[in-house]
């Protein structure tokens, strides 16, 4: 399971170098391919291509004939998905037709969540961390009491 926030920089050719413990642990769990796409401007998801499988499995089984929300969603991310490899730097080459897709350029945060990861601009995921920081406690009380979580 991927966890943790590093902040990172991509290179003027559009580069990103992998911090070794997602490498260490992609290369001990899964192939060394890993597929990124858009999830929205402000995001690219990074999935190890057995997690992408199944996930792009679901995808195509998802509903959404008559409803174009979720069939624009689920077009964003199966059409811009694309396979990758890390060099021998560890790094990954974000190609130029995702990057004009996503509103951040140079500065981003790379984050660990669960099967994937996020690559977010530093600036939105600044913004989303103290958007959550800043949730009302027993707001977040009353809707975690809805769920079957158990902290």
């Amino acid at each position: 399971m991927f966890g943790g926030s590093h902040e990172l920089s991509i290179d003027s050719k559009g580069r990103l170098a992998i911090p070794a413990k997602f490498r260490d642990l992609l290369s001990r769990r899964y192939t060394l391919s890993l597929v990124l796409t858009l999830d929205s401007r402000q995001k690219l998801l990074l999935y190890p291509e057995a997690e992408w499988e199944r996930v792009s499995t679901q995808l195509l089984g998802m509903k959404v004939a008559g409803n174009p929300v979720l069939q624009r969603y689920q077009n964003l991310l199966l059409h811009n998905a694309e396979t990758l490899e890390w060099d021998g730097s560890g790094r990954i080459l974000i190609s130029a037709n995702l990057r004009k897709r996503v509103d951040f350029d140079k500065e981003v945060t790379l984050v660990g969540r669960a099967n994937r990861l996020e690559l977010w601009g530093r600036q939105h995921w600044e913004e989303e961390m103290n958007q959550a920081l800043d949730i009302n406690p027993d707001e977040l009380a009353f809707q975690l009491g809805q769920t079957d979580l158990k902290l």
